[in-house]
């Protein structure tokens, strides 16, 4: 297993035409539904920006402030497919965040993330900033990796995988599992829980961001979830 990915290793063995990460803002009624050919279109797109664009590789960190949501997850697999470090909640050599927390991003380059449910450009940030979704949008959605150092937060990738398939059978995901989830990812515990213990046992995952409480019995029918995270 020499050289593989996370990305290689828990996304791309369960991507399929099915959906694969379904996202929810109770907040605003916007739902997103992605299979994981697109998600690992989108993880493509980022690896290639960031070995492209920015030059970063295998034991480079980049940074993620940024909550759940599509956009993160694949945000975090395109880190990893090129070989990078995730710092999630810090910064690094790239840091990717939300407009609101541009002033947290210390890295030599920053990229503000909109978290739009369409990947709808920002306008108006600050010189110096970039447009994360206006500058992914120009690279192709495949990718060819080259190696793979430290994955999260300092955590090879055989522990990050060891971690999250030892996560999924404990919590008995199995293949074909719909995971229903509303734990927001405010650290690296989070995403083991809400993104890759589901995804390393094949199992798909639905995130609820800002979850109407008295909705959630329903959309837990709905999606014929089968799990859930909280």
């Amino acid at each position: 297993m020499r050289g593989l990915t996370v990305t290689d290793r828990i996304l791309l063995p369960a991507a399929g035409p099915d959906p694969l990460f379904t996202w929810y803002d109770d907040a605003t009624g916007a739902r997103m539904g992605l299979s994981g050919v697109t998600l690992a279109n989108w993880a493509a797109k980022c690896a290639n920006l960031l070995r492209d664009q920015y030059g970063l590789g295998e034991g480079d960190e980049v940074g993620v402030l940024l909550p759940a949501h599509w956009q993160t997850a694949g945000i975090l697999f395109g880190a990893w497919w090129a070989g990078c470090e995730v710092r999630f909640g810090a910064s690094g050599s790239v840091t990717f965040c939300t407009p609101e927390r541009v002033s947290e991003a210390d890295g030599d380059e920053v990229l503000a993330v909109g978290l739009d449910a369409f990947g709808v450009a920002i306008s108006g940030l600050p010189v110096g900033i970039d447009d994360y979704t206006t500058e992914v949008r120009a690279h192709p959605d495949g990718f060819t990796p080259g190696g793979a150092g430290p994955a999260l937060d300092g955590d090879s990738v055989d522990l990050v995988v060891a971690r999250s398939t030892a996560l999924a059978a404990s919590a008995g995901y199995t293949r074909g599992d719909r995971v229903l989830s509303t734990r927001e990812w405010a650290g690296v515990d989070d995403v083991y829980d809400g993104l890759l213990a589901p995804l390393a046992a094949e199992a798909s995952v639905i995130h609820v961001s800002n979850p109407d409480r008295d909705g959630l019995a329903a959309k837990f029918e709905t999606e014929k979830a089968t799990a859930r995270v909280t």
